[in-house]
């Protein structure tokens, strides 16, 4: 028997616009409302994303829904005009990604866009919470010969996936919401095969969740930072570190440090929250570019000069939430703080963690020829310097 999992559960908004509801939708015409009817699925997907996750918009904006206006966070005309304001639609392109995901961070909603990718990843996106945005082809009619004898080929069209069904341990189909500017296309709550899925899907598509809660950090979460990392060391670097070091590394090792640090002001952190269970899973810490080198180490090169540079000193997660976005959620808050202060950032990656190295270069960071020897239990390490210019 198939099992439904529901990552979110959405509501329904078609993209088809009629004399019947173009000005409850809020176009400032009929002929501007029509023009939009081929071109609104990644507006229409994103309401009911949003309208999902609840935008929390008012009760204004309640009444609407519940009039059958549509979503509380704007009317399709409203959230077409942000889109385009914000440089999300391009005329001969389409909705960009993107923009459809910066548009959703205004709302609470951290978005980002995944390009290239295959079946297996969207699973795994919904198996860790992220409500989907995916570009596939209307109707799912790949290779079929359109009314102008060309064939449809992938994507093209954009839906909201929030869910999937599982059945004796596998995935089958995925729970999906089809817009549409034709009436018959418009479809509710449609489990498609994953194999039927995947004839259509183009590789690309949004992930979303709710963000998370992010706050500055003081001396007295020194406790609750330090067993973040003790946790994530022992994943992230097991096999990496000697085993019997981080068997023996206690909750409370960098308690000290950062209750010295963040008591003097010579470094600053942030928390994040995940907004389900209130729980910090994460934290940064960073400040002005310091003097000492990460675990007393020695430079190997010639050092280039970074006064004028801060500091990302550390990013650690709890390893459940690895792979979720949080980390970017974090290195972004601390970059954006940071542009007004400082001419780039640098911080030191293990030259073994292939996991964060692809995280920083995929976030501008960039590696250099520095490198830092340090030493634990015996086992020589080496830490590469990345480095990211902001100016």
């Amino acid at each position: 028997m198939k099992q439904s999992i529901y990552v979110a559960k959405l509501p329904f908004y078609t993209q088809r616009m009629t004399a019947e509801n173009w000005q409850a939708e809020g176009f400032p015409s009929l002929a501007e409302a029509e023009s939009w009817c081929s071109r609104g699925c990644g507006i229409a997907s994103l309401r009911m994303v949003l309208d999902g996750f609840g935008c929390g918009c008012g009760i204004a904006s309640l009444r609407m829904v519940l009039d059958g206006f549509g979503c509380g966070c704007g009317r399709q005309w409203d959230m077409i005009a942000q889109g385009l304001a914000k440089g999300a639609y391009r005329a001969g392109v389409g909705w960009i990604h993107w923009g459809l995901a910066h548009m959703a961070e205004a709302y609470g909603i951290f978005g980002e866009a995944k390009r290239g990718k295959t079946v297996s990843d969207l699973q795994r996106d919904l198996q860790n919470g992220f409500v989907c945005i995916v570009s596939i082809t209307p109707n799912f009619r790949f290779g079929q010969k359109k009314a102008d004898g060309s064939v449809y080929g992938k994507g093209e069209h954009l839906v909201p996936v929030y869910g999937y069904m599982m059945q004796d341990g596998a995935m089958t189909d995925f729970l999906l919401h089809h817009p549409s500017m034709y009436q018959e296309g418009n479809r509710a709550d449609w489990a498609v095969p994953i194999q039927t899925f995947s004839d259509s899907f183009s590789g690309n598509y949004i992930r979303l969740r709710k963000a998370g809660t992010i706050r500055q950090a003081t001396a007295a979460d020194a406790l609750t930072i330090s067993r973040i990392y003790a946790q994530s060391w022992k994943s992230a670097f097991r096999g990496q570190v000697p085993d019997a070091y981080l068997e023996r590394l206690p909750e409370n090792h960098w308690v000290p440090f950062f209750e010295k640090h963040l008591s003097n002001g010579s470094l600053f952190a942030k928390l994040i929250y995940d907004n389900q269970n209130q729980t910090a899973i994460g934290a940064v810490a960073y400040g002005a570019a310091r003097q000492e080198l990460p675990a007393g180490g020695k430079m190997v090169g010639k050092s280039s000069d970074y006064h004028a540079f801060g500091e990302i000193v550390s990013l650690y997660l709890l390893p459940q939430y690895y792979e979720k976005g949080y980390g970017r959620e974090l290195l972004e808050a601390v970059q954006q703080e940071c542009m007004q202060t400082y001419v780039g950032l640098y911080l030191w990656v293990l030259r073994e963690n292939e996991r964060a190295k692809a995280f920083y270069q995929k976030l501008g960071f960039c590696p250099t020829e520095e490198a830092c020897l340090c030493e634990i239990d015996g086992k020589q390490l080496t830490d590469i310097r990345y480095v990211y210019h902001i100016s």
